[in-house]
């Protein structure tokens, strides 16, 4: 009945081990994974949105002053309007110059920006990485310490369990070694 017991525990304990395991390893792939992959994905789609934002404002600036521009030809009728129509057309193309230049600034920013925190996640990954795999080879040397003195112990264990046997052996040998004298009627002098 014990053997049986120590055999339920035995299997409860290794079932235990191997949840704990499971639940291990399913949590350093969510760090080492999931996690900068759901970061990268944040940053990227802000980056997008963001540059998505300024060129959709870019085109609409543009398409706004060049509706504009063509409404007031339209409007030409003298001397003086077409004069006013050019001179706001001059306006209008330097306005376009600086909103340019400003778009342009603006995605180079963001661009630099989503540089950034991409060189950020890398190396956070990496030293996450580099720690994760500091704390892996520590648990597998102390596993491997663990394992190997049970094993030892193991060992020791049939050893003495050995010597008790053979010296049960040996008695019970002497035993009849005894018996067969006394019925041969020799004896040791």
């Amino acid at each position: 009945m014990s053997t049986e017991k120590a055999k339920s525990d035995s299997n409860q304990s290794t079932d235990q081990s191997s949840d704990q395991s499971t639940e291990q390893a399913t949590e350093q792939f969510d760090k080492a994974v999931l996690e900068p992959v759901r970061a990268y994905g944040a940053l990227t789609t802000d980056y997008f949105e963001q540059l998505f934002s300024a060129q959709f404002d870019a085109v609409r600036a543009f398409a706004d002053t060049s509706l504009a521009q063509s409404r007031s030809w339209l409007e030409v009728k003298d001397s003086e309007s077409l004069r006013q129509v050019i001179e706001e057309q001059q306006k209008a193309v330097r306005e376009m110059s600086e909103r340019l230049k400003e778009d342009t600034d603006k995605i180079r920013s963001l661009s630099q920006e989503y540089l950034k925190g991409t060189e950020q996640l890398t190396s956070e990954n990496m030293q996450s990485g580099s720690k994760q795999l500091e704390e892996n080879m520590e648990k597998g040397q102390k596993q491997f310490k663990e394992k190997l003195e049970k094993g030892q112990k193991q060992v020791e264990d049939s050893l003495q369990k050995g010597k008790e046997e053979a010296g049960g052996h040996q008695q019970k040998g002497q035993r009849q070694t005894d018996k067969s004298k006394k019925a041969t009627g020799t004896h040791d002098k």
